[in-house]
């Protein structure tokens, strides 16, 4: 799962917003260097990933573009995710997603302090470009595709992503609304 589902996933608790955005920076035993309550964010974001990457209904959205994506692939999946959380968003959240976009920058905003570097740098980036509002549309996943495509190593077509999207869009959905469900009902034993 990509940004909005962490976020969504963290229940409006800020720790666990915190948590869950600094997550992917914060590595092996450096967690237990900030409070409490923002560790459980990041042991929250981890196993949401862990539960995501080893289930089998991502597994087969992952097969379905495999071959277009290879080594990038999860990453793509992810994103795709959050497109179908975005356009369908009053489906699992009371808030508005403009709404919800704009309380959680604003969490993040109050917070810097506890934010890596990478993170500032993400989140300035994210909010200028209302990158979780932008989800819900297909521009704004290919958007969020270039910029991821841009920023790794190794050569990718992450940049043209997105026609994969519209290609295989009633499967990717499907698989999302098997699997969401269960990935809320997961959270909420963990």
């Amino acid at each position: 799962m990509n940004y909005l589902a962490h976020f969504l996933l963290s229940k409006q608790d800020e720790a666990l917003i915190i948590g869950n955005f600094i997550a992917d920076d914060v590595k092996g035993n450096q967690y237990k260097n900030y409070p409490e309550a923002i560790q459980q964010g990041i042991l929250m974001h981890r196993e949401i990933d862990t539960f995501t990457d080893s289930h089998p209904i991502v597994a087969n959205s992952k097969n379905l573009i495999r071959k277009f994506q290879k080594k990038y692939t999860p990453v793509v999946v992810d994103v795709f995710y959050d497109y179908f959380l975005a356009t369908n968003f009053n489906n699992y959240s009371n808030f508005k997603l403009k709404e919800f976009s704009t309380k959680t920058y604003a969490t993040l905003n109050e917070n810097i302090n506890f934010l890596t570097p990478k993170t500032k740098y993400i989140l300035h980036h994210m909010s200028k470009n209302n990158w979780l509002y932008n989800y819900s549309t297909v521009q704004g996943i290919q958007r969020a595709l270039t910029g991821l495509s841009r920023r790794t190593t190794f050569e990718n077509d992450m940049q043209v992503a997105h026609h994969l999207l519209l290609e295989f869009k009633s499967e990717l959905k499907t698989d999302f609304e098997q699997f969401y469900p269960k990935l809320i009902q997961h959270v909420r034993n963990i």
